[in-house]
């Protein structure tokens, strides 16, 4: 019989752990988030450990998702991980039991790698198809009064409190701890604030095409004032990391490579044919 164990933040002892399992596992360190105080209640770790070592961990991510406008509760699962010494003894299995018991009843969802779409559908996930928003434009070398601006900004963080626009496909709210780790581990040199539309974009160019992460703005924005503040040159598409639709745009939409990265989700909520979960957002 194994013990579960949990957090939600404030324990360095159990973030400890927590970090040297994700090193492990995944490569990469939780360390420059947790020290910024920025794991929080809406962030919980379930966890075996033994020995003063952490060998398994599901986390849960509590948001609230908009569905076609619709506010719903729920919950992503991410960062299920086993120590390579501690597989085949069914950690995983038993940590994502606890936790779809302890909110069941709340929609659940989550994104994960196409070799373990298997475990996934054992606990009544089915896999949905993504697509994603792209759209054909022409910047060259805009005289753009963009702000080059990083993660230790103030101004980033509070703009992600204040948003005000939201996509009336599929959005979230309550995930401003999640987003600022994307800021802060993948997209630290990619923040540009437009004074003109008191907005910050979130993006980054490869060849002709921009991949725009995100737009985080209080009020909606047209789409071609913001293509005319973007400071970048030589594009030709804009892909997004979300539902564009506020931007009063319709865009062509493209299925996701099933190949990648596959999306989850348990319960029926009415999710629209089309639609791309907001990628600051994903844990």
């Amino acid at each position: 019989m194994y013990t579960i164990h949990s957090s939600s933040g404030g324990n360095p002892a159990y973030e400890e752990k927590f970090n040297s399992l994700i090193q492990s596992v995944f490569g990469f360190s939780f360390a420059p988030w947790i020290q910024r105080g920025l794991w929080g209640d809406t962030y919980e770790s379930y966890s075996i450990i033994e020995g003063g070592v952490m060998l398994a961990n599901a986390s849960v991510c509590k948001m609230e998702l908009l569905v076609q406008g619709r506010p719903i509760n729920a919950i992503q699962l991410g960062a299920i991980a086993t120590r390579e010494s501690a597989r085949g003894k069914g950690l995983s299995r038993l940590l994502v039991k606890h936790v779809l018991a302890k909110y069941s009843g709340t929609p659940a969802f989550l994104a994960a790698n196409p070799s373990v779409a298997n475990f996934y559908q054992q606990f009544g996930f089915r896999q949905l198809q993504v697509h994603w928003p792209s759209a054909k434009v022409e910047i060259n070398n805009n005289p753009a009064a963009a702000i080059e601006c990083n993660f230790h900004d103030s101004e980033v963080a509070a703009a992600l409190q204040s948003r005000g626009a939201f996509s009336n496909i599929l959005d979230c709210r309550g995930t401003q701890a999640i987003q600022l780790f994307h800021l802060l581990m993948e997209y630290s040199q990619d923040i540009y604030y437009l004074p003109k539309l008191d907005a910050f974009a979130i993006a980054q160019q490869e060849g002709d095409r921009l991949f725009l992460a995100d737009v985080i703005a209080k009020k909606p924005v047209a789409f071609q004032s913001l293509v005319n503040e973007l400071p970048f040159a030589g594009v030709k598409a804009i892909d997004f990391g979300f539902c564009p639709d506020w931007l009063g745009l319709q865009p062509t939409w493209a299925p996701q490579d099933m190949g990648r990265e596959l999306f989850f989700v348990k319960d029926d909520w009415n999710l629209p044919q089309q639609f791309r979960f907001p990628v600051l957002s994903e844990t």
